[in-house]
């Protein structure tokens, strides 16, 4: 072979060769334009779970959602009776009670009415049985009503009169019943029958 046809057989190769490596390049550019998209979602993945140096950053977890707390209902509060109620239940009750009355700081005989160790209130009424000719809101004349602001305090009212009549029998005697929270003291003359003076005492335990 010539070195003119050894020429023309290079560049024929050449051309082939060209011609072969374009075809190549268009059958492989879609695919290498899809393999580098893959790989860069990938690796925008990749980098959101981890470091530069390989390590898997931990996912902070989401913060919990507390629920309100529920309240329990609170039971409502008693309200505190005074004379003037215990005396209108006592009077509904059918006892025999006759002339209510309600005290105030002028007309309390013993001048306890709102004052220090005394009662907050006080109220008082007729019974048959009783003196209707003694002082007008007197014991002697059937029933008196004295709250006061504890337990303790009615206690120890209660106790500090029936420990004088004990001791001067001439004073008389005394009847004394406790409403269920103990502030109401309900005195009631010893002169009224034991019958009655017992309805009286059925009527207080529901005051």
């Amino acid at each position: 072979m010539g070195v003119g046809n050894a020429t023309g057989c290079r560049a024929w190769a050449g051309s082939v060769s060209t011609a072969a490596d374009s075809m190549i390049c268009r059958m492989r550019t879609p695919f290498s334009l899809t393999t580098c998209a893959i790989a860069a979602i990938l690796g925008l993945t990749a980098c959101a779970t981890s470091t530069g140096t390989g390590e898997t950053t931990p996912t902070a977890p989401s913060p919990a959602v507390s629920s309100p707390a529920v309240q329990s209902p609170q039971p409502a509060a008693s309200a505190k009776v005074d004379a003037k109620a215990v005396l209108a239940k006592l009077t509904a009750a059918k006892v025999g009670l006759t002339r209510g009355a309600v005290q105030n700081e002028d007309t309390d005989p013993n001048n306890l009415l709102g004052r220090p160790n005394g009662y907050t209130s006080r109220a008082s009424a007729d019974l048959p049985g009783g003196d209707t000719t003694s002082d007008r809101y007197g014991i002697d004349r059937g029933l008196v009503i004295e709250v006061f602001p504890s337990a303790a305090d009615a206690d120890r009212r209660s106790t500090y009169i029936q420990g004088l009549l004990k001791n001067a029998p001439i004073l008389g005697t005394e009847y004394h019943y406790r409403t269920g929270d103990g502030t109401v003291l309900v005195r009631v003359a010893g002169r009224v029958k034991p019958t009655a003076a017992k309805k009286i005492e059925q009527a207080v335990t529901q005051v």
